[in-house]
């Protein structure tokens, strides 16, 4: 083997180890954000996941009409061992009202979630039936089309607000 191949070979192979050296060293604690929506929530005790805004469908359209309603829908955990969240309200610059149904305060129990448009359990309380909520997204503006997003402002009673982008779902496909 001629001096110019192991030279060759040597500093490939110190290339090798350098690389790892470098790599191993790269930092472990960077945060991926996810393409989950609402994923960038990342609020510790209290967080808001795969929220999205779903326009009413009219047949043969795809546009939402300035001041029309839609459905939102999302996911809310809260990840305290002891203490209940409570979900106060939920507004947007881009809509007139946003209306949670039936109108009470939702509570979230310790290490738990509940998600709009599913029950919410009343274990061993006589708070009322298992029954769906549902939030309603009033008065859209201009701004408010398929495959947009608005700033969406969850307001917690202990965690307080967090504000989000919420992505208008697309047109429906038409069958």
């Amino acid at each position: 083997m001629g001096t110019c191949t192991r030279a060759r070979l040597g500093a490939a192979a110190a290339g090798l180890v350098i690389a790892a050296v470098v790599g191993g060293c790269a930092d472990n604690n960077s945060v991926s954000d996810s393409s989950n929506r609402g994923a960038g929530s990342h609020t510790g005790e209290t967080s808001v996941e795969n929220a999205y805004i779903v326009p009413r469908f009219k047949p043969g359209s795809c546009a939402i009409q300035v001041g029309d309603a839609a459905v939102l829908t999302f996911t809310a955990t809260n990840n305290r061992v002891t203490e209940p969240e409570r979900l106060l309200a939920i507004e947007s610059a881009n809509a007139d009202a946003i209306r949670i149904s039936p109108g009470a305060t939702l509570e979230i129990p310790p290490k738990s979630s509940i998600a709009a448009g599913q029950p919410i359990e009343h274990v061993g309380d006589t708070a009322g039936p298992d029954q769906p909520f549902a939030v309603m997204v009033v008065g859209l503006d201009e701004s408010a089309r398929p495959g947009t997003s608005v700033d969406v402002t969850f307001r917690f009673e202990k965690h307080g607000d967090l504000t989000m982008r919420v992505p208008i779902e697309a047109c429906p496909t038409q069958r």
